[in-house]
């Protein structure tokens, strides 16, 4: 017999409470039930369990999130809060249509960033993701994944957010990102100008939302 929507939240609440060694494997169970939801399980419910993979998903590694990610590829019919906690470890097309999600809703301002100093911190600053988190008001762990993106597409989305300038947006991404070929470089340059504006500014107050960073930044604005 099938366990209730009740009982089989409690089993998965238990485990996440164990610790976070098994969050991989409780990630998959999560989704596993979310891709395929059971039609004799309310519809109701499926918030509550989206509430816990998203908190899950905050808790796992990069290579973690981004196996996870996969699997909700093309998966537009689940929240956004969802998806934006896969973005740092989606593949650029996920990346570009969660991204267009966030531009559909409502139009909202982003305090902007000192460009200069961020510019300065990637040419001089032996911790630049620390840098990066302090100036942008970003959680460090944002900011890390932000840098190891080989797409440059998180990267692009705070500049396009924050009115900091494509060829400052370049020379970060060229400086302080991770190594790529001529061809990843090129295609890199380009990413900046196909991120939406209001979609990169959705995107930004929600990682702010996630660090202690982004009250002093709305104060400087």
């Amino acid at each position: 017999m099938m366990p209730t929507p009740k009982e089989r939240l409690s089993h998965l609440l238990e485990l996440a409470a164990q610790g976070a060694g098994e969050r991989a494997h409780l990630a998959d169970e999560v989704a596993d039930l979310l891709l395929d939801w059971p039609a004799q399980y309310p519809e109701g419910m499926r918030a509550t369990f989206v509430a816990l993979l998203e908190k899950i998903v905050r808790e796992m590694t990069g290579p973690g999130r981004a196996v996870l990610a996969a699997r909700f590829r093309d998966r537009g019919d689940f929240p956004l809060s969802l998806l934006n906690e896969f973005f740092l470890f989606a593949p650029a097309p996920m990346k570009d249509a969660i991204l267009m999600r966030n531009d559909a809703e409502g139009p909202i301002e982003c305090a902007p960033v000192d460009a200069e100093a961020l510019l300065h911190a990637a040419r001089t600053a032996r911790d630049f993701a620390a840098e990066l988190a302090q100036v942008a008001g970003l959680p460090l762990p944002v900011a890390a994944a932000m840098l190891g993106d080989p797409s440059a597409r998180a990267l692009a989305a705070l500049a396009r957010a924050t009115g900091v300038s494509r060829a400052t947006f370049s020379a970060m991404a060229l400086l302080a990102g991770p190594a790529r070929s001529v061809h990843e470089n090129f295609a890199m340059l380009g990413v900046f100008d196909g991120v939406p504006q209001n979609g990169a500014r959705q995107l930004v107050a929600f990682w702010r939302a996630r660090g202690e960073g982004s009250a002093q930044v709305e104060r400087a604005a």
